[in-house]
């Protein structure tokens, strides 16, 4: 019997838990509404001289006017585009304001160290360098496997602004724009409507047990 009576309270336990994680789903989807919705907008912004932005910040469109700098480039290794593998390009960009602006001009199949050349107008998003997962290799100069702005400050020996460019163009047909933007996908009311169920699949289960299973 008291084993019995500790499989009422375990389900009793897993009820309130699968509720709450139902409930936070629910909290989670409007957060995910919310930024969807200021992402949209962001989206819709018209883009900003980098230069004139007193406090710009990450997911604002920008453009800037300047130069590329000439032996300032790096190669993000492992990154793959319609499912071949590559790398990503990075060069510094130097405004008319003398801001050093880090651009991800895109991927491309192999590295490619020419640069644009003359006076030049970019555009793009700004964002800020996401931090390694548990699975990406640490950074080895000159060998980089993602965006380490005080890391690349150091190397390049130049003050990197604290955010890169997603540039819309490459200006290289070798090289391919990425999305500047980030995908997101809001289907936290699928995931709180499962754990719903699981908790109705887990009431049934207990009153079964309390009424049925425990009177024999």
């Amino acid at each position: 019997m008291k084993g019995k009576k500790s499989f009422l309270v375990f389900l009793l336990l897993s009820i309130f838990i699968c509720l709450g994680l139902g409930t936070w789903q629910i909290y989670r989807k409007a957060e995910k509404e919310t930024l969807l919705h200021s992402l949209e907008r962001t989206q819709k912004a018209f883009p900003e001289n980098l230069d004139s932005v007193k406090a710009a910040k990450a997911l604002q469109p920008i453009f800037a006017q300047g130069h590329f700098l000439a032996e300032k480039t790096i190669f993000l290794k492992a990154k793959t585009h319609q499912g071949k593998s590559g790398v990503y390009i990075l060069n510094v960009f130097q405004t008319q304001g003398g801001k050093y602006l880090l651009v991800q001009r895109g991927w491309a199949s192999h590295e490619i160290t020419a640069l644009p050349q003359g006076n030049l107008k970019v555009e793009g998003v700004l964002r800020a360098p996401a931090p390694p997962t548990y699975f990406q290799p640490l950074n080895n100069p000159p060998t980089y496997f993602w965006i380490d702005l005080p890391l690349l400050s150091q190397t390049l020996n130049m003050p990197l602004l604290p955010y890169y460019l997603v540039a819309t163009s490459s200006f290289d047909a070798e090289i391919f724009p990425v999305k500047p933007f980030p995908s997101l996908t809001n289907n936290h009311l699928q995931y709180a409507l499962t754990w719903y169920f699981l908790a109705i699949a887990l009431g049934i289960m207990l009153l079964w047990h309390k009424y049925f299973y425990l009177k024999r």
